[in-house]
């Protein structure tokens, strides 16, 4: 039963019951949800001692809890504004309550965010504090604070851990353990809020950054694990579930590179889209390539594969598979009907295809993959379950287009793949040489400049190229095959860092079945000591630069 000294105060704020998208003042024109003329009460006691409680109605209690329950994380946020601040006090502290009765010894008891006011002046600034997940809705929230602060607004919103200095008001974000404001972002308590795991019934959070400029590298620190982010204007995702030690404090070794924005935030809710009645993920996770090497296999959503795509390259998907045979099983049938000599544009049955090596790696365009799985549809032709998989993803994702008529088009985009089965080195060289092909599919600019330089480098350099295309039999390339030709030209300069370019030819050119298959074109390569390839490597690394800000052996702008 309430103390009748209470006094009930219905003029301070309105609580605003929203969804949000993003996560700040400057994004109210986005609400979804608003409902107005809703009032909470202020709760003053007289012997308070600075602490203002104030509670939520049971609509605004009711309307809260369904809210959590739907999208299964919620937060308060809070605009306030110090009116007068005390110089011997400026300390302030943000909690929950659950009961009316026994909220005093809650005060003390349950986590709490604390600030210092001294630091804003006058000037506004948001809190927010993400719920529990076990401890469900409060029933209200509580201010202690000596100095005079004016509490603006409240909201209701999705979870989040971090802060935003994007808006015209800084934003400062806690998980539900709490912690204190003072210029680190604690992600240590925000499995409380969040995921834990990647499950079919939900996805582990995801981090976005925003950098104050474009240009330069940023070195960030999660959990003793450091990540070297290259900047771009754009902001950038990281999802937790590449990380080792995701809940955890981030750390920023160089002061003055202090991100813009760090949000820890719920994962899109399509990433949960499977296959019906089966653990086949078909919606990618959108990434930058260099967080796939080390992504770990606990946090995939499938068993045999995961799916991303690559975040600056719409339409561009990988495929890390779990082995070989697997691999086989998407894309042997694919590999002789695009590009090996002497199977190009067949359709090889299981038997014909029984003992015969596809790739350890793969890459097609979406021209490439519509006649295939068109030609199999006309040809009323058996593909394998991992085939059909294949085709509804890609499909789901418009890189082949599903005519009424039951004809397959091409839609834009591409698919590269590669698998667990290799060892880190040569999965590092895979993403690097499979990511460049998966540019040229899609960029028109960038086949030209190929083809410029394809038509342009010494020909007897490019001589033992085609030759060893043609000779080695895990290859088998179709050397008449003008497109196929530039674009491994190309990916074969670009695999690896320019340094070890020169050197990596002419190790190719003693191998074995060089000597034997390819004697007379190998054996300039190393009379001239891979030059020829490294002058060529040289322009394509300038261009690759300067447009996209990557590099000969690296397609990604984050390094681990």
């Amino acid at each position: 039963m309430r103390n009748t000294s209470l006094v009930v105060k219905k003029s301070l704020f309105l609580l605003y019951i929203c969804f949000l998208p993003f996560l700040s003042c400057a994004h109210k024109s986005s609400f979804l949800l608003e409902i107005p003329d809703f009032y909470p009460e202020e709760l003053v006691e007289s012997d308070s001692a600075g602490i203002r409680y104030f509670s939520f109605s049971l609509d605004q209690k009711t309307a809260a809890e369904n809210f959590l329950q739907s999208k299964g994380d919620a937060a308060l946020q809070i605009k306030l504004t110090p009116v007068k601040i005390k110089g011997d006090d400026d300390s302030l502290s943000f909690g929950f309550f659950y009961d009316y009765a026994s909220r005093k010894s809650e005060v003390k008891s349950l986590p709490v965010v604390t600030d210092n006011l001294q630091k804003y002046g006058n000037s506004s600034f948001v809190l927010s504090f993400c719920f529990s997940r076990e401890s469900g809705v409060p029933q209200g929230f509580f201010i202690k604070s000596a100095s005079k602060v004016r509490v603006d607004s409240a909201s209701l919103t999705r979870a989040f851990v971090g802060h935003d200095f994007s808006g015209d008001i800084p934003v400062f974000a806690f998980a539900p353990n709490g912690g204190s404001n003072n210029g680190t972002d604690d992600f240590r308590g925000a499995f409380l809020a969040f995921n834990s795991i990647n499950s079919r019934e939900g996805l582990m959070p995801t981090i976005t950054l925003k950098f104050k400029e474009s240009g330069g590298s940023q070195k960030l620190a999660f959990g003793g694990e450091v990540l070297y982010i290259r900047r771009s204007d754009k902001a950038v995702e990281i999802p937790t579930a590449a990380l080792k030690s995701p809940f955890s404090v981030v750390t920023y070794p160089n002061e003055e590179q202090y991100p813009q924005s760090v949000l820890l935030m719920a994962s899109d809710e399509k990433l949960l889209d499977f296959v019906p009645g089966q653990k086949n993920v078909l919606t990618p996770i959108n990434v930058d390539p260099g967080l796939i090497m080390k992504w770990p296999r606990n946090n995939w959503r499938g068993n045999d594969y995961e799916l991303f795509e690559w975040d600056r390259f719409p339409g561009v998907l990988f495929f890390d598979i779990s082995t070989y045979a697997v691999q086989d099983d998407f894309f042997r049938r694919l590999a002789f009907f695009v590009e090996k000599a002497g199977f190009k544009g067949r359709l090889l049955s299981d038997s014909e295809l029984r003992g015969k090596h596809g790739y350890n790696a793969h890459d097609y365009k979406a021209e490439d993959l519509a006649r295939f799985f068109e030609k199999a549809r006309r040809e009323n032709f058996m593909l394998n379950e991992k085939e059909v998989l294949l085709r509804e993803i890609l499909a789901h994702n418009g890189i082949i287009l599903l005519s009424s008529n039951g004809e397959i088009k091409a839609g834009k985009g591409a698919v590269i793949s590669i698998s667990q089965e290799s060892p880190l080195h040569l999965r590092t060289t895979f993403i690097a040489h499979e990511g460049w092909h998966g540019i040229f599919f899609i960029d028109e600019n960038f086949r030209n400049t190929v083809a410029s330089i394809y038509y342009t480098i010494d020909q007897q350099t490019l001589a033992y190229l085609r030759r060893y295309f043609q000779v080695t039999p895990s290859l088998n390339y179709d050397v008449n095959d003008d497109y196929l030709m530039k674009n491994e030209f190309m990916a074969y300069l670009l695999q690896r860092p320019l340094s070890q370019t020169a050197a990596y030819f002419v190790d190719m050119a003693k191998r074995e079945h060089s000597q034997q298959l390819a004697k007379s074109e190998a054996d300039y390569i190393i009379a001239t000591g891979g030059q020829g390839f490294e002058s060529a490597a040289t322009l394509l690394d300038e261009y690759v630069s300067d447009r996209w800000n990557l590099n000969a052996g690296r397609v990604w702008l984050i390094t681990r």
